[in-house]
């Protein structure tokens, strides 16, 4: 099964959000990519975030926030590039993230250990990123203790959801599938809270690995507003 794996960036009048860093830019270089975990994935890229920024005129600098799903390493690969941002990430996530369980279970520590330097906000749960209600971060363990989703309210496109790795592919969503690496409580309480969340906001659900989903959504230097 061929997956994407796409990075989001939010311009709002207080800042602009980048939600997930993506795998590292480095793998352009690498034709035909590289496996991991003992051959399961074949990680590669194809057309690098930093190309893709500076088709819109934004450079990392710019950044002031930098928000994960969670911290496996096909959603950090770039987050060295954006030393300015301040992170915002689940206490939960960070701990195990820094702990020494971290790099058996999907985890790149060389991507997010120099964010020492960056200043976190460790979340305890939901957050309102600009504190008007039009970027709400959702926590939404499961996939990984601090999991978390992420709800933007366009005026015009209207309010959309990036779910993370909460779901992988549509079918996931529609039949409640568990990844056998989950804690199913936890997912299944997640799994809940996104369908109120949709159900109150009748925002679309972006998931973040849908390929087709992700083929048929536009791309920089295109956006939504």
């Amino acid at each position: 099964m061929e997956l994407a794996n796409p990075c989001y960036l939010i311009q709002h009048p207080q800042g602009k959000l980048l939600w997930d860093a993506g795998l590292n830019d480095k793998l352009v270089n690498t034709p035909g990519g590289v496996e991991v975990m003992d051959g399961a994935f074949k990680m590669s890229v194809k057309k690098t975030l930093a190309s893709q920024l500076k088709a819109i005129n934004v450079t990392s600098d710019e950044i002031s926030f930098l928000a994960f799903s969670h911290l496996h390493k096909d959603h950090t690969g770039n987050a060295a590039r954006f030393s300015n941002a301040t992170w915002l990430l689940q206490q939960t996530e960070y701990d195990f993230g820094h702990s020494e369980h971290a790099a058996h279970s999907g985890y790149n520590l060389r991507d997010y250990l120099h964010a020492k330097g960056n200043q976190t906000i460790k979340l305890q749960g939901d957050h309102d990123v600009f504190g008007d209600g039009m970027v709400m971060i959702i926590s939404t363990p499961g996939h990984t203790a601090g999991h978390q989703s992420l709800l933007v309210k366009l005026p015009q496109t209207g309010p959309v959801l990036l779910s993370g790795d909460l779901y992988h592919f549509r079918a996931n969503r529609e039949q409640y599938g568990i990844p056998v690496w989950n804690d199913k409580k936890s997912t299944i309480h997640s799994f809940t809270k996104i369908d109120r969340l949709l159900d109150q906001t009748r925002a679309q659900l972006w998931i973040h690995h849908d390929k087709d989903q992700f083929d048929a959504l536009k791309k920089a230097p295109h956006f939504y507003n």
